[in-house]
């Protein structure tokens, strides 16, 4: 379904990078720590209508850690996002983001303004991730980042056995409609996606995996008024790692972006791939990578790609979110 190739990072870090070999308006994906490119089913299809590019995060599946164990920080994220442009020579692309991938995007964004055409943000925040953890299950603000470092120190003391059990995992339908079932991930998800995303998350060394996350946590939030660009932002209402309220607040602050909930939880891009389409679709068409012939063939799709009045909710607080400050 996609291809996979090396490139090198500023610091010499070898990085596996992947495209879905497709044609058409390039967009760059910024995936969540440690997510595989399975999480975006739709936008790995070839002809999904863009030519799309991404890349594995420092240590995991298939790029090297590097040789200063402590270059996992957003500057060296950034770096590996700015080295894949320059490896790809990608010009200027819609940068399609989840979770701490929308830190790395507006900071690409921020530094490379003439890079960035347009921004898919999904269940992230541009900096402070550790502080929207946690707020369904009404941990107050200043309590959820050491919350959090607490259970990242915990899955990393207990990786040898967490590595044993995903390995152990059966990677199949069944799995799939049970994590459908308990809340983990919504029934909107569909089996046949989630299972390629199981079985490439299983392969994880967990140790490295939650070593990456107090790093993470150091990105502080910024400001996010200067973005110009065209921006659509998707957020969980059941989303337990990424406060709905703090995405939907961020958003707001960016006074041409548009702001969607989802009746879903932090796995939107699973859960929601043909609306996330149809959202690049909406964010191409009012971007300057939109020549006539591209709105001509676009205005069909997004009449097809239609939203589910059950499942889809624009510019709501969700009454599931917790009032926790």
């Amino acid at each position: 379904m996609y291809s996979t190739f090396e490139y090198h990072s500023a610091d010499g870090t070898k990085l596996e990078g992947w495209t879905n070999n497709g044609d058409g308006p390039v967009v760059v994906v910024c995936n969540g720590l440690g997510v595989p490119p399975e999480a975006w089913p739709r936008l790995l299809e070839p002809d999904c209508g863009y030519q799309v590019f991404g890349y594995n995060h420092r240590g995991t599946l298939g790029s090297e850690r590097p040789k200063d164990l402590d270059r996992i920080r957003i500057d060296d994220h950034v770096a590996d996002a700015f080295a894949l442009l320059e490896e790809c020579e990608i010009d200027q692309a819609i940068f399609v983001a989840w979770s701490y991938g929308v830190n790395i995007s507006f900071e690409i964004t921020k530094r490379y303004p003439e890079r960035v055409a347009g921004l898919v943000m999904c269940a992230g925040v541009p900096g402070g991730t550790l502080d929207a953890a946690f707020a369904p299950f009404l941990v107050p603000k200043p309590l959820r980042k050491p919350l959090s470092l607490a259970v990242v120190r915990t899955g990393e003391f207990f990786a040898p056995q967490i590595n044993t059990f995903a390995r152990m995992l059966p990677k199949n339908r069944m799995t799939a409609e049970i994590m459908r079932h308990t809340g983990m991930i919504m029934p909107s998800a569909k089996p046949e996606d989630i299972v390629p995303w199981m079985e490439a998350f299983g392969k994880h060394d967990f140790g490295w995996y939650f070593h990456m996350f107090p790093a993470a946590g150091e990105h502080e939030p910024i400001d996010p008024s200067f973005v110009e660009v065209p921006i659509t932002v998707a957020a969980g209402g059941l989303d337990a790692l990424t406060s709905m309220r703090d995405v939907v607040a961020f958003a707001e602050q960016i006074e041409h972006a548009q702001i969607h909930v989802l009746h879903g939880t932090h796995f939107i891009p699973l859960e929601f791939p043909d609306e996330i389409m149809s959202m690049l679709d909406g964010v191409l068409l009012r971007s300057e990578l939109a020549d006539e012939q591209i709105v001509d063939e676009r205005t069909a799709v997004v009449d097809i790609r239609t939203y589910d009045g059950q499942t889809f909710y624009e510019h709501q607080a969700s009454a599931f979110e917790s009032d926790a400050g």
